[in-house]
């Protein structure tokens, strides 16, 4: 399967929204905004570029986003990045030190559900970057490390969908990737040609996913708190396979504009 034909499948999943649903849209549940939050997440990775042990760590989280509401078409930016230290999960030997981010782009068409917006629910595509640098401390008499990297690009179906909650909005977002690019080299960086070796993956040999689920509360009259658990991850088949899993904890505000605030 060439690229073409990869792109036109996860097409498809946008275009299976029934036309008569999506001719009935309700606004965006989340009006023309931007917000920035801070948390804690958890790191689970096994990198078999590295070596077979799987690792483990905490650190702190830094998260900013934006919302907009384009011609009755939700537009979603989200991008949130953090350093980690991790330790060998059961036998194993050596650490790392970690500093990742992910970047994601909603592009959605909200479909009607209730009559008063208290539900609201909107289907689409979302294309997703995740980059990782990775400092290995290896457990030898040298102190030996060596700086390894991951990349991955993926393009695929979304939804978010949330319902008014106590005052407030509970929501749920996730997308799951159909075609990626995926920058996985087997050594070491400083072996490496400065030009990545780029890889296309499809949902045969990279499956994973990402979500959110969180509660909004309108704290004035153009602020709002958020409180959010995030998880993504994903596991990719080559030579050598890696597996990743983030979780994530964080607290943040939303700053509405002032004519779209709900």
């Amino acid at each position: 399967m060439d690229l073409k034909q990869m792109v036109r499948h996860a097409l498809v999943v946008l275009a299976a929204v029934p036309a008569a649903a999506l001719a009935q849209s309700e606004p965006c549940a989340r009006p023309t905004s931007i917000q920035a939050s801070v948390g804690v997440s958890q790191n689970d990775r096994a990198d078999a570029a590295i070596n077979s042990t799987q690792y483990q760590g905490r650190g702190p989280q830094l998260s900013v986003g934006a919302a907009a509401n384009v011609r009755r078409v939700c537009v979603e930016a989200f991008a949130t990045g953090g350093a980690h230290y991790l330790r060998p999960v059961g036998v194993g030997f050596g650490s790392e030190r970690i500093v990742d981010g992910r970047a994601d782009l909603y592009v959605l068409k909200p479909i009607t559900l209730s009559s008063d917006n208290r539900t609201t629910l909107a289907l689409g595509l979302a294309a997703q970057v995740t980059a990782t640098g990775t400092r290995h401390s290896f457990a030898d008499a040298y102190s030996t490390t060596s700086n390894y990297r991951l990349g991955v690009g993926s393009i695929g179906p979304a939804f978010n969908a949330s319902y008014r909650l106590m005052g407030g909005r509970a929501f749920a977002v996730a997308m799951v990737p159909l075609v990626s690019v995926v920058d996985h080299p087997y050594v070491a960086v400083s072996s490496l040609d400065p030009l990545p070796g780029m890889h296309l993956a499809n949902w045969s040999s990279l499956r994973g996913g990402s979500g959110q689920l969180g509660y909004e509360l309108p704290l004035s009259r153009y602020l709002t708190g958020t409180l959010s658990y995030h998880v993504s991850g994903f596991r990719y088949t080559d030579a050598r396979p890696v597996s990743t899993l983030s979780q994530m904890l964080t607290f943040g505000m939303r700053l509405t504009r002032p004519t779209e605030r709900r």
